[in-house]
């Protein structure tokens, strides 16, 4: 059976059309994907992420067991900081991707995708040695999250009664209240977008989610599904574990190379030192009719190069988009002509870029942050 966010009910006296995602009860769409992903880009939207994991490691050892578990060093990421990175198998292999939080000297906490949210759990239980003063805290069901994005974000927030200092870069992150409820509250986002990540107490979400739709109604604020998130994300290049990421890919063959720190060892580290990668992740835009699916071949000349991993329809690019992986040794550059086999129909297209769309969050703390400066 499904589990339900805390805020399942008020999604359907909305009437949003509800559907299960990695075994959760969410909202797809309230009005439309178009009109959903249109306002988060123009105005605001706001969605319910509370089926994303919650972990935290604390303790003495926490900062080494973090270190020994992900790719990113936590000790080179200031306190209320946050950074993109990966859980790695010993072939260097995307177990899960993640936020990791720095929160104390002695305590991070992962956000973690849904769908692998157990497996994560064992994984690092498993692997934090014997003796080593660090433990779990996996807080499913006891938090709920909303995702806040747009440029009239900042806005809402405040009108729906904020009460602390917002952070000001990306990745930062504050606690601070709305109304009665404590929040964590982060400006991050996967949607390309200026916003904020806020997440509390299970019992605290419903009221403030009913305290940012209001503050939002005159700003065109609208609340969105996942149908528009993933259209977002897409539109940013940003990959989706399961589909453009898995336990066979590696960081390095996804572009993703920058979210690791080779300072330290972490588990997968000697494979990723030492691959060749054999395929790299590119983007893509159909011209004329036909999205391309997961699975679809990607030629060149006739000749298979590679396989779409996802893709979907923009609205605001008014043109199917999506992303794959092709052969390492192909000199594919933004522009290049493709072909992609859908349904035994082929869809020309062209090699594209990330971001389709600009890119529009703050810079991020390791670019202009200092610890009080955040």
């Amino acid at each position: 059976m499904a589990r339900e966010t805390p805020l399942a009910p008020l999604h359907e006296s909305a009437g949003a059309k509800m559907v299960t995602f990695a075994g959760w009860r969410l909202p797809l769409l309230f009005s439309s994907v178009a009109e959903e992903a249109a306002a988060t880009r123009t105005t605001a939207g706001l969605f319910d992420i509370s089926h994303m994991g919650i972990v935290r490691i604390f303790g003495p050892d926490a900062y080494a067991a973090a270190r020994r578990i992900l790719t990113r060093d936590p000790a080179a990421i200031p306190i209320s900081c946050s950074a993109y990175g990966f859980i790695c198998n010993d072939g260097g292999g995307v177990v899960d991707d993640l936020f990791l939080m720095s929160e104390t000297e002695n305590a991070v906490r992962l956000v973690v995708n849904a769908s692998n949210h157990p497996k994560d759990v064992a994984w690092i239980a498993a692997r934090i040695p014997a003796g080593w003063r660090a433990s779990l805290d996996d807080q499913l069901g006891r938090t709920f999250g909303l995702a806040l994005q747009g440029p009239r974000a900042e806005g809402i927030l405040k009108a729906a009664g904020f009460t602390g200092r917002l952070p000001t870069v990306f990745g930062a992150f504050v606690h601070a209240a709305i109304g009665q409820a404590d929040l964590l509250v982060s400006r991050t986002g996967y949607t390309g977008e200026d916003g904020f990540e806020i997440f509390g107490a299970a019992g605290e979400g419903q009221a403030v989610w009913q305290a940012l739709i209001a503050a939002g109604e005159r700003s065109g604020l609208l609340p969105a599904g996942l149908a528009a998130r993933d259209v977002l994300r897409q539109e940013m290049g940003y990959p989706l574990w399961g589909q453009d990421l898995d336990e066979q890919t590696t960081p390095i063959e996804a572009g993703l190379g920058w979210a690791v720190d080779w300072t330290g060892d972490f588990i997968g580290r000697s494979a990723l030192e030492h691959s060749k990668p054999a395929r790299r992740r590119i983007g893509f835009r159909v011209e004329g009719r036909g999205v391309a699916r997961r699975g679809d071949p990607i030629l060149v000349a006739g000749n298979e190069i590679g396989l779409v991993t996802s893709g979907t329809f923009s609205h605001n690019l008014g043109a199917a988009i999506g992303q794959g992986y092709v052969d390492f040794v192909m000199t594919l550059e933004a522009g290049s002509r493709i072909q992609i086999s859908s349904r035994g129909r082929p869809l020309d297209a062209c090699v594209a870029a990330f971001p389709f769309v600009p890119k529009r969050t703050r810079e991020s703390w390791a670019k202009l942050g200092r610890e009080g400066e955040l």
